[in-house]
């Protein structure tokens, strides 16, 4: 992932590694392969958080200038596909899976995580849109309720 400070490079070890323009390299070694990463906006409005969802179904809260993991979250055991912030903060996390589960993680979340619905197949991206959620899957988009159902908005 590339930010306007530097690189953020996932390696096959599981090892996270920051790379900024100015500074010394760091890294950080998660529970497992990562599988996605997203980035969070800090108040500063850069880069300064990201989420990293690995192939055992962590999602890991990683601090770019610590480079240390902050929190994990565990949405199952299949890999975790697509990540999406609920809000700019990233107080909360959207998180779709290769099974095709769909969950809610954050420690403001009741219970840390809390399973949305299932889908007939993987969430390959996600996106908050109004009161909707957009799903990619393959070629097909879906517009559905934070419950899963089919909403009135076409794709």
């Amino acid at each position: 992932m590339v930010t306007s400070d530097g690189c953020v490079v996932a390696m096959d070890d599981a090892t996270i590694v920051w790379k900024p323009k100015n500074g010394k390299q760091r890294r950080v070694k998660i529970e497992a392969q990562a599988s996605v990463i997203l980035g969070l906006m800090g108040p500063q409005g850069m880069i300064d958080r990201v989420v990293v969802g690995d192939e055992y179904g962590g999602v890991n809260l990683v601090s770019l200038s610590k480079m240390e993991v902050l929190d994990r979250f565990v949405v199952g055991n299949s890999m975790v596909r697509s990540l999406c912030a609920s809000s700019i903060s990233g107080e909360s996390i959207l998180v779709g899976c290769e099974n095709g589960s769909v969950y809610m993680v954050g420690q403001n979340i009741p219970g840390r995580v809390v399973n949305l619905f299932e889908l007939d197949g993987p969430a390959s991206a996600l996106r908050i849109i109004g009161q909707d959620l957009h799903i990619q899957q393959g070629w097909e988009r879906k517009v559905v309720s934070w419950t899963g159902h089919p909403s009135l908005i076409t794709a």
